[in-house]
């Protein structure tokens, strides 16, 4: 392994310029730089970061006051070091400094958190790639094997995230909220509320395992008692089996 050696002149300078770009305020500014095109590179990278997190957080932007929006943005770019060098991965990289920055945090609505969270969600499944997914609209039957669509998600949150939006809402009173999130066949990205009931046989769905085995477990115990739930669930289960199918959210497996 070679032995350290200190930056040379140029690569110090590279990393003042950069430093200065991602936070101003706190850096001073490279020598040898014509304060003009400077103040133009540092509107031009902040603009872009923020244009890219206006976007896929739309929502959350319109229901933050503009001091604690672009403070959490100016936090982000001072503070975060990005795993990734993509700019269609700064969402990502944005919700994981969230995540870890309870400060920042403090400055943002209870829910903003969990509200980027489902913005980000919906654009990942808009640019995720065509996964192997058969679609059609065939009844789901007791012995189908089924699995979870590979664009779908499953959600938990505190707030009724799906109902917030700059002209109506912005303070949500918490309540827990189970959300369905999928790209359909038509690659329309799509989300639904869903109860208890629903979300358990979603988790229950399983790969592989037939729709008997999902709605056994949903009807939960042993012995007899279980297996006359699980009969008497199985009329109503099958049929929401077909609509979540039908939906593109459950998929049945092929041979």
């Amino acid at each position: 392994m070679p032995a350290w050696s200190p930056p040379l002149a140029f690569q110090r300078q590279q990393l003042a310029f950069a430093a200065y770009l991602r936070d101003p305020d706190g850096n001073p500014a490279p020598r040898d730089i014509e304060p003009r095109r400077l103040a133009i590179y540092t509107r031009l990278v902040y603009n872009n970061v923020e244009g890219f997190l206006a976007r896929t957080f739309a929502v959350c932007r319109s229901v933050t006051s503009k001091t604690a929006w672009h403070g959490a943005v100016r936090a982000f770019l001072r503070e975060h070091r990005a795993s990734s060098p993509y700019f269609s991965h700064i969402p990502a990289e944005f919700l994981a400094f969230l995540e870890a920055a309870s400060a920042v945090r403090d400055t943002l609505p209870p829910f903003a958190l969990e509200l980027c969270h489902y913005e980000w969600t919906k654009a990942a499944l808009d640019l995720a790639p065509d996964a192997d997914c058969r679609f059609d609209d065939d009844a789901i039957g007791a012995a189908d094997a089924l699995r979870l669509s590979p664009l779908a998600r499953l959600l938990a949150y505190g707030f009724p995230i799906h109902r917030i939006d700059g002209d109506k809402c912005r303070a949500a009173s918490p309540e827990r909220t189970w959300l369905v999130a999928w790209r359909d066949r038509q690659d329309r990205v799509r989300c639904m509320r869903v109860n208890d009931a629903t979300m358990g046989l979603l988790q229950a769905v399983g790969e592989g395992r037939t729709a008997a085995a999902c709605l056994a477990e949903v009807a939960g115990g042993t012995g007899r008692d279980a297996e006359e739930r699980a009969q008497r669930l199985l009329p109503a289960g099958l049929a929401m089996l077909t609509r979540l199918h039908r939906q593109d959210i459950v998929l049945r497996l092929r041979a």
